[in-house]
């Protein structure tokens, strides 16, 4: 009899065990903003079920008296419990990057991923294997200019995130900012060294051969083996923090916008030009820093349970110091994804890794759609949002107009009101925050 009911309680805590884990797996499933991540929620579930696997098997052979084990890294409760904890934090600040990650580890049963070099040990436990990336097609060489090395000039790659069918989008920018970022380089204090077009997989075969083709022409595209989805940007952005960390394409600094992204590439330069390599930076305009609950940006409580967002920068725009991507990397290696990449990236992954975030409003910045910028805007901004080619096209010579004087930017100044018009050589300041 006593036998009897040691086995009974030995089966009836197995089941316990199995019964918490599938909820838990199943509530996470329907819950966790993760799962948008196409390609990259399946890895996490697999590697949550492998590990309660494994759990589960160890703990069959150890004293079935006992209710929960434990280990250094991890603890089995019940979902409900876990909830509790959660809504604890509901409308508390946000802890910083390593309560972030002690958090989602604890709610997504994360564990260390085993035979990853860690890049930066002192960074923690490697939870994402981000220099594993594949690239289908990769751009086959960035210039090196002897005129970097010889003048104080600062090297510059550009990186256009883009989406497979953006074909038009692409040659926009080709065909406007892009070509005068590479004739102009005014004074030499900026010198493009490179620029990509990142794209991920399509599961479109026309699409895929159009893709090719344009490589071939144009030497501009570097395709990372993910599937391309707006919730996989983070993945996607990690695959170019990957590849530029290969020394592919060394530079000083690397742009990174978004096909949609208009650049006043005069501003671009000015903005720059105060700005020091070594510093370990990452330029943009902020944000708002508060979690939305319903909507395109939803994320749930669970997910985010804390009122704010760190300071971060609009995915839009941006500049990062070429010092700075290997840390970069290095913290997106030890820190949870989260499905908005710039809130992850600018936010989570800056904080983690100890990069300055600094901000001018005047950085990115956005008009009225379908309108095109008025002189003062243009003047004033270093790159804004379109949302059409027309738009785009506006942009273009709406900023042509204003430096060749076709359009003045008339403002008021002093305090009588009196009214002045720029002058378009005039070389603009964007102080960015310290």
């Amino acid at each position: 009899m006593a036998v009897l009911g040691t086995e009974f309680r030995k089966g009836f805590i197995l089941l316990s065990l199995i019964g918490i884990v599938y909820i838990s797996l199943t509530a996470y499933k329907m819950n966790s903003v993760a799962e948008l991540f196409q390609s990259g929620v399946h890895l996490l579930q697999n590697e949550t079920r492998n590990y309660a696997q494994q759990f589960i098997h160890s703990a069959q052979k150890k004293n079935p008296s006992k209710k929960w084990w434990s280990d250094r890294n991890f603890t089995v409760i019940s979902r409900e419990f876990f909830q509790y904890l959660a809504s604890q934090l509901r409308g508390t600040p946000y802890p910083g990057a390593k309560n972030y990650t002690n958090y989602i580890v604890a709610q997504s049963w994360l564990k260390p991923l085993p035979g990853v070099v860690p890049l930066r040990p002192d960074f923690g436990p490697v939870l994402n294997d981000v220099t594993s990336f594949r690239y289908p097609i990769e751009i086959k060489s960035c210039r090196q200019d002897d005129k970097i090395r010889r003048t104080n000039a600062s090297g510059l790659f550009v990186a256009v995130i883009s989406a497979p069918d953006h074909f038009d989008k692409r040659n926009l920018i080709r065909q406007t900012w892009l070509r005068q970022l590479e004739q102009k380089q005014l004074n030499r204090s900026v010198i493009l060294t490179g620029h990509g077009f990142i794209l991920g997989l399509t599961k479109d075969l026309k699409i895929q051969e159009r893709i090719k083709v344009e490589s071939h022409k144009f030497n501009d595209i570097l395709q990372i083996d993910m599937i391309d989805h707006y919730f996989n940007l983070t993945l996607k952005d990690v695959g170019l923090l990957n590849w530029l960390n290969k020394d592919h394409c060394r530079a000083d600094f690397v742009l990174k916008v978004d096909d949609d992204i208009f650049v006043n590439v005069r501003n671009l330069i000015s903005s720059m030009k105060p700005l020091h390599p070594p510093e370990k930076s990452l330029y943009g305009s902020e944000t708002d820093d508060r979690p939305q609950r319903e909507g395109k940006f939803k994320v749930s409580l669970e997910n985010w349970p804390w009122i704010k967002y760190p300071i971060y920068v609009s995915g839009g725009g941006m500049i990062i110091s070429g010092s700075a991507i290997s840390s970069l990397l290095a913290a997106a290696q030890t820190t949870p994804y989260f499905a908005f990449e710039d809130t992850y990236l600018t936010g989570l992954c800056t904080g983690k890794a100890g990069i300055k975030v600094r901000c001018s409003p005047s950085f990115f910045v956005m008009f009225d759609y379908g309108d095109a910028p008025e002189p003062c805007h243009v003047r004033n901004s270093v790159s804004w949002l379109t949302d059409s080619a027309e738009h785009f096209n506006k942009s273009y010579w709406a900023t042509r107009d204003f430096y060749n004087n076709v359009t003045q930017c008339i403002f008021q100044q002093g305090p009588d009101g009196e009214t002045q018009t720029a002058d378009p050589t005039e070389m603009i300041h964007f102080p960015f925050s310290k």
